[in-house]
C-alpha cells in the first residue's frame, strides 16, 4: 500500500511538474510574439529554471523594463514564486552611445569575427550601446538593427557629447567613395563613402574641412558632399533622383549584411539608396515590407510609381518575403541580387524576368508616407537631430 501511495505522489508531482512548465512556456511565447515585436530589432531571451513546485528562477536579458516587470507580474499572478535574475539592456557599459568611427564598421550576429555578417554601420552613425564582451560591443543602430561590432570601429560618446553632436552642421558624402585629406600636407588621413556623416569645421573655396567622431581633421571637395541640413534634404523627395542613385549602383556586388557602396545585400540596396535622400528605412525586406502605403500587385505594374518598393518571395505560392527592389517606372525595377541590375516585369522586355513576376507578392510606397517608425527622414529621427 504505502508503495503504491508512493507511486502516486511521484506521478501527480511529475504531471504537476508538466503542467507548470507548460504554463511557464505559454506565457513566455505570448510575451515573445506578442508584446517584444521583431527579435532583429528588439531584445527578449529569456530562459527559467523550475526549483520545485511554483518557484521558478527567469534569467536572461531583455530591452524593455516594462515587457519585463509585466512579464514577472503575469507569472505572480498565475501563482508562481519568481526569483529574477533578468538583465534589462542596457547594462554594465562604459558609456551609452558611441558613433560610428570607420567609413563602414561590420555587425555581426555575434562577438566574434567568425560569425555571420548581419548588417553594417557608416561613419557618423550614432549607435546605442546594449552591452560589452572584451573587444565587442553589442549596437542598436538608427533603424533599430542588433548586433555586435568592433569597439575599435566606434567612438564612445557620453549623452553630452552625443547631443553637441547633433547640433553640430554636418556634411553627408554623396560621391561614390572618397577620402579625407590633411589639410597641411594632402595624405590621406581617412575613408568615407556614400552615406557617411562628417562635423563641419570651415569652408575654404572647393574644400570642406570636417572632423571624424574621434576627431580626426582633414578636407574633402565640397562637391562630394551635401550639407546635413533641410535644403539639402528637403521633406519632399524627388522621385527622379532617387531613381538616378539606385542606378549608379549598377553592377555592385553583392554581400550577405552589406550595406554600403562597397558591397551590398537586397535590403541594404534600398537603404542605401534611400539614406542618400535622406530617409532612414527598416532594415531587412520583411521589415521594410510593413512600412508605407500599401500598393496592389494583382494588376500588374499599372499602379506602380518611380520609388515603390517590390517584395518577391522565395518561389511561386510561397508569402514569405526575402527579396526586395524598386520600381523605376514602365515596368522595370532595379535590385541587388547577386549584382546590382534591372529587370522588367513586361514579358516582352529582353530583360524579362519570369521568375520575379511569379514571386511578387507585395509592393509599398515610400514617398509621401514618412508617418512610421520604419520610414523616418533623418532630419527629424532623434538620434540624429536634437529637438
Amino acid at each position: 500500500m504505502n508503495r503504491l501511495i508512493g507511486s502516486i505522489i511521484i506521478i501527480s508531482l511529475f504531471f504537476y511538474g508538466c503542467v507548470a512548465d507548460q504554463k511557464i512556456d505559454e506565457i513566455i511565447n505570448r510575451f515573445r510574439t506578442e508584446y517584444v515585436g521583431d527579435l532583429r530589432e528588439h531584445v527578449f531571451d529569456i530562459s527559467y529554471e523550475r526549483l520545485g513546485g511554483f518557484s521558478v528562477i527567469l534569467r536572461g536579458e531583455t530591452d524593455n523594463s516594462e515587457v519585463k516587470i509585466q512579464l514577472l507580474d503575469t507569472l505572480r499572478s498565475h501563482g508562481f514564486q519568481i526569483q529574477d535574475s533578468i538583465i534589462v539592456l542596457p547594462h554594465n557599459v562604459s558609456q551609452p552611445w558611441a558613433l560610428i568611427d570607420l567609413s563602414v564598421a561590420t555587425m555581426r550576429s555575434k562577438a566574434s569575427h567568425t560569425a555571420p555578417v548581419v548588417s553594417q554601420g557608416l561613419m557618423g552613425m550614432p549607435v546605442k550601446i546594449l552591452k560589452e564582451d572584451g573587444g565587442w560591443a553589442f549596437i542598436q543602430t538608427p533603424d533599430r538593427y542588433l548586433g555586435w561590432c568592433e569597439k575599435a570601429a566606434l567612438c564612445f560618446v557620453d549623452s553630452i557629447r552625443l547631443m553637441e553632436w547633433k547640433k553640430s552642421p554636418r556634411v553627408m558624402i554623396t560621391s561614390r567613395s572618397t577620402t579625407i585629406k590633411d589639410v597641411e600636407t594632402g595624405k590621406i588621413c581617412g575613408d568615407v563613402v556614400a552615406g557617411c556623416l562628417l562635423e563641419e569645421v570651415e569652408r575654404d573655396g572647393n574644400k570642406i574641412v570636417v572632423k571624424t567622431p574621434s576627431g580626426i581633421i582633414g578636407y574633402v571637395l565640397k562637391d562630394e558632399v551635401s550639407s546635413f541640413n533641410q535644403k539639402d534634404f528637403p521633406p519632399e523627395v524627388n522621385p527622379q533622383k532617387l531613381k538616378n542613385t539606385a542606378l549608379n549602383f549598377i553592377r555592385t556586388p553583392y554581400l550577405w549584411g552589406g550595406t554600403s557602396v562597397h558591397a551590398l545585400d537586397c535590403s541594404g540596396f534600398i537603404k542605401t539608396v534611400y539614406r542618400l535622400q535622406g530617409i532612414e528605412l527598416a532594415r531587412d525586406a520583411s521589415l521594410q515590407a510593413r512600412y508605407g502605403q500599401l500598393i496592389p500587385v494583382n494588376q500588374g505594374w499599372t499602379l506602380f510609381q518611380t520609388g515603390d518598393l517590390l517584395f518577391f518571395a522565395p518561389r511561386k505560392g510561397s508569402k514569405k518575403i526575402t527579396h526586395v527592389g524598386m520600381y523605376l517606372g514602365d515596368s522595370e525595377f532595379i535590385h541587388e541580387a547577386g549584382k546590382v541590375k534591372v529587370n522588367s516585369l513586361d514579358s516582352t522586355r529582353s530583360n524579362f524576368s519570369s521568375f520575379r513576376k511569379l514571386t511578387l507578392v507585395k509592393a509599398r510606397r515610400v514617398l509621401q508616407n514618412f508617418d512610421s517608425e520604419g520610414i523616418v527622414p533623418l532630419l527629424e529621427h532623434p538620434w540624429y537631430i536634437e529637438k
